[in-house]
């Protein structure tokens, strides 16, 4: 499905044109927003507007990272939405081409960006908005906006693992673990994307960007550049953790093997008494004495004892 608004920015009109109309409308002086939910039907609506082929290639493709190239009747860019679902990190990639007189969107999957655009670009349009530039305020806008509620999203489920991991957990925890930080490495790669394409938009002259949305677009590339920072600082806080956790786990063990260590270092004497009187010589001194068990008993139980109070004086228990 294609839908299309041709806006009038002289006398504040928007238009719904058909993709059939979009021509006529950018002769008529309009400039268009071409949402296309359909990658494939990029080249039928877009070819009429001299869009180059390399870029109605690439749009039909979905890539894990930002995009961006300039070509000679069109920008063709590439732009990682997130959004956190509670369990996992969703991407959409959502390809942005600007022309003369357009800005198309294709897109895959629904889009939350887009639909928020959808939900505001009229305010934008009759307040305060003079070229088509707007609509890449809004993109960029809402695009940050949901960067900020997937980082939140990602903040809370490494708090989560944080005292999943002080508490008593299984193995399973690392599996989050694992997970939630390869969450993090593509949300900090989104971010990395996107401000990378934002600074070649606010920088590169072209005639497919007004140069007053520029300056705005370079002002965004600050907020990204801290979202990405943030996503490192969430990485590293769930690596340290994780690492507490090991340490924890290392010295519960060392506190296990220690108590090995004490039962064995007892043990092993008495096992060298039971060894020796377990021997099968006729002629053993002990062997006839009435007494010899119960002298077997006592001594056994002096030695553990001795052990013990050695142990203890030497701060081994």
């Amino acid at each position: 499905m294609t839908t299309v608004a041709a806006f009038h920015f002289e006398d504040k009109r928007i238009e719904t044109p058909s993709p059939d109309g979009i021509t006529a409308a950018i002769a008529a002086g309009a400039y268009c927003w071409i949402d296309i939910e359909r990658p494939a039907d990029a080249p039928d609506v877009l070819g009429p507007l001299e869009v180059d082929p390399v870029a109605l290639k690439r749009v039909q493709r979905s890539t894990p990272f930002g995009d961006f190239v300039l070509g000679r009747h069109c920008i063709h860019c590439a732009l990682i939405e997130t959004l956190f679902t509670g369990e996992e990190l969703k991407l959409n990639t959502v390809h942005v081409v600007l022309g003369e007189g357009f800005i198309a969107t294709i897109h895959a999957e629904p889009s939350v960006l887009l639909d928020q655009m959808r939900a505001s670009y009229e305010e934008d349009f009759y307040g305060a908005a003079r070229s088509g530039g707007f609509l890449l305020f809004e993109i960029a806008d809402h695009l940050i906006s949901g960067y900020r509620s997937a980082l939140s999203g990602l903040s809370g489920a490494v708090d989560d693992i944080q005292r999943k991991l002080l508490g008593d957990v299984g193995d399973e925890i690392l599996t989050e673990v694992s997970e939630l930080t390869r969450g993090l490495l593509d949300y900090r790669n989104a971010v990395v994307g996107a401000r990378e394409t934002i600074y070649e938009l606010a920088t590169r002259r072209s005639p497919f960007v007004n140069e007053s949305t520029q300056p705005f677009l370079d002002r965004q590339t600050l907020a990204l550049e801290r979202l990405a920072s943030d996503a490192a600082t969430e990485r590293t806080v769930l690596s340290e953790t994780l690492n507490l956790y090991m340490g924890i786990v290392s010295h519960r063990t060392n506190k296990v093997v220690n108590r090995l260590t004490v039962v064995s270092m007892i043990f092993l004497p008495l096992n060298f008494l039971a060894a020796v009187y377990g021997m099968n010589f006729d002629v053993m001194p002990e062997l006839r004495w009435s007494g010899g068990y119960y002298a077997f008993w006592a001594f056994s139980s002096l030695l553990a004892m001795v052990l013990l109070l050695l142990m203890w004086w030497r701060k081994w228990l």
